[in-house]
């Protein structure tokens, strides 16, 4: 689009050179420097508003002077013009209304990317014959805020570098909501919102997407695209996390995880809750765990997971009810292993707890327990469990 506009400007331009060429009596005319008059100087454009900006200039009393409006970066000289339109008429009205869409191609042009605001110099050339001016002593310059937006959303979102695990690339996946009713399910990802769990060391690492765009994840919460240009962001303290970009919003967000819990509970014993190790790769495994679930004539295997911030907020990863109905049976239903958030004191303590085959299966027996937060070992967050003799 940007390579059309660009096209149609130059064919323009050449209509309009040649319209001022045609009259031989202007050849060698006095040069003619228009003051400027609209928009004022450091006009602010925010592109998103959608109104285009009108400019106006003093218009020559005598002879045929045809305009054109040169934009150019903050630095610039208009030797080189980043951007150059014909005014209305062919060139002949002192004025030029340009939409929203066709600044922001001249602010891409003078360096802006997507959510920064770019400052951009512009003035007026007068044509007459053979005779060209430009003004470059009084030229006036536009603030123009880009929209932070991406289009078409990214398939796919990885990061990379020295602070990323293995220093290998690390998936990001379809963001899941976190419930905070009882009972509800959330099992719809959230169109355009991308997550993960990782751990992050001491360095720098990239986001990148599957079209090649690359993003910078501002402080003030805002991340950008950068397009093509590689930017190193630098990592929090080193930890494990949980990362979050909201496309709809391109705002980021991190938190630090302090541990994930297994949580178990008989109703004849008191609850315990074991911390598990994270391996990598958003997954935490509690291995050959001596869990108390039967007194010798009762049994009770009802557990869930436990995730702890840093920042106080705790989650609770369990299942939603009407997907864990078959007990008996759990192999039966793919649904069963499933991992959901939910805001863990939106629930009663037994809310959401998972059980054992026959509410047997495992007494007796050292437990193992693996957590899968990530969508590449499944299509869904889920764990797994199995047990063996003590």
């Amino acid at each position: 689009m940007k390579r059309i506009l660009y096209l149609f400007s130059v064919v323009v331009l050449a209509l309009a050179a040649t319209a001022c060429d045609s009259d031989e009596n202007d050849n060698g005319a006095e040069e003619f420097v228009p003051q400027l008059y609209f928009p004022k100087d450091q006009y602010a454009v925010d592109i998103t508003t959608g109104l285009p900006v009108i400019f106006e200039w003093e218009n020559a009393t005598s002879g045929y002077v045809c305009y054109q409006i040169l934009f150019d970066r903050e630095e610039g000289d208009f030797s080189d013009p980043a951007y150059v339109a014909t005014s209305e008429s062919n060139g002949i009205k002192p004025s030029l209304q340009i939409e929203t869409g066709t600044l922001s191609t001249i602010a891409s042009l003078c360096g802006g990317l997507p959510g920064q605001t770019v400052t951009i110099k512009w003035t007026v050339r007068t044509i007459q014959g053979t005779t060209q001016s430009v003004d470059r002593q009084n030229a006036r310059t536009l603030i123009v805020t880009l929209p932070n937006t991406v289009d078409p959303l990214p398939a796919t979102l990885a990061f990379q570098g020295s602070a990323t695990e293995n220093q290998a690339a690390v998936k990001l996946n379809a963001a899941l909501p976190v419930g905070t009713t009882k009972g509800q399910h959330i099992a719809d990802r959230k169109q355009g919102a991308m997550e993960c769990f990782t751990r992050f060391s001491a360095g720098t690492f990239t986001i990148q997407d599957n079209l090649g765009r690359y993003y910078a994840l501002d402080e003030n919460g805002v991340f950008r695209t950068t397009e093509s240009q590689i930017v190193e962001n630098t990592a929090p303290e080193e930890g494990i996390y949980w990362v979050y970009l909201d496309f709809n919003t391109m705002k980021w967000s991190m938190k630090r995880i302090e541990k994930v819990e297994f949580w178990n509970h008989p109703y004849f014993e008191a609850a315990s809750q074991e911390e598990m190790t994270y391996t990598g790769n958003g997954v935490w495994e509690l291995v050959d765990f001596a869990w108390v679930v039967t007194n010798g004539s009762s049994t009770d295997t009802r557990y869930y997971f436990i995730a702890t911030y840093e920042d106080g907020s705790v989650e609770r990863w369990s299942f939603w009810a009407d997907d864990c109905r078959n007990n008996d049976k759990p192999d039966e239903d793919p649904k069963f292993y499933n991992i959901y958030r939910f805001t863990h004191g939106s629930l009663d303590e037994w809310d959401h707890t998972w059980k054992s085959k026959n509410d047997r299966e495992g007494a007796d027996q050292l437990a193992t327990f693996r957590v899968h937060m990530n969508n590449t070992d499944k299509a869904d967050y889920y764990h797994e469990r199995s047990f063996r003799d003590k």
